[in-house]
Parts: C-alpha cells; structure tokens; sequence
C-alpha cells in the first residue's frame, strides 16, 4: 500500500512510496545517522525542501531517539546559524538546493555560511544531492544522502 505520494507542483514529478519502501528509506538514513554518532536525546538540524528524503529525515530521527528541529528550508545564513547556537544539533541534513517558480535557491553555500557563523559547528552534514543543483561537499564533514 501506498504511504507517501510526492506530488511537486515546481517539477511536475510524482513519486510514490510503499510502507515497505519508506520502512527501507528510514532505516538506512537512521543507520547513517548512528554511524554519524547520533544517538538518543541528540539534536539534529533538517534544512530541506519539501521532498520525500525530509520525511525520511524525521522519521529516521525519531526512530533512534533523535530530536529534530524543521528549519525552514531557504533561511539566510544568519538566520541558520541562529538556529545552530540555539539547538546545537550534533548533525545537519540539508540539500543541495531548493525550487521555487522560475528560480532555484542554492542551500549549500547558505549552510556552509551558517557553519561559519555559528558559534555552535555540528560534527557532521549529510547533504541530499538534487539533479537541479549538484553543490560540493566539505571533505571530512560533508556525507553525500545517496
């Protein structure tokens, strides 16, 4: 049966996932998550989109215990890097950018001017990489979603 059906207006695209397939999703995010160190109790930022890999985001978080903070995908690298001191997350996951009508919003270059910022720098990014945009990865804290 279906569980999750990702219908973007801006693309023009639909995916659709079984309860079987988003169980798949979840669980391998929540072990990349563990991996990272992620554990009970942790923080973690979500900087996404509204895409199907967001809803995989806080269901693999609260599957392991995490707590998850939505931040509103787009904000300004100031805006971010207030919301990193206050919640302190251990990780991030972002994506390479967003879609709005007719213009494409870069959210790496945001989140790595957020770190900068930030007197708070999680341990590690985990960036969904999105065919629109592609961004380069920080060596050492940045890990590709796929």
């Amino acid at each position: 049966q279906l569980a999750l059906v990702h219908d973007s207006a801006i693309t023009g695209t639909v995916r659709k996932f079984t309860y079987a397939e988003l169980k798949a999703e979840v669980v391998a995010l929540a072990a990349v998550l563990q991996d990272q160190g992620v554990g009970k109790g942790d923080r973690v930022i979500i900087y996404m989109p509204m895409v199907p890999e967001a809803v995989f985001s806080m269901l693999a978080c609260a599957r392991i215990g995490a707590i998850h903070s939505v931040v509103f995908g787009g904000f300004a690298a100031k805006e971010l890097a207030t919301r990193l001191d206050e919640a302190t997350p251990k990780l991030i996951i972002s994506a390479s950018c967003g879609l709005e009508p007719g213009r494409i919003v870069a959210y790496k270059p945001l989140l790595d001017g957020a770190i900068e910022l930030a007197r708070h720098k999680p341990s590690s990014c985990i960036v969904f990489q999105r065919e629109q945009l592609a961004c380069d990865l920080v060596e050492g804290r940045d890990i590709n979603y796929a």
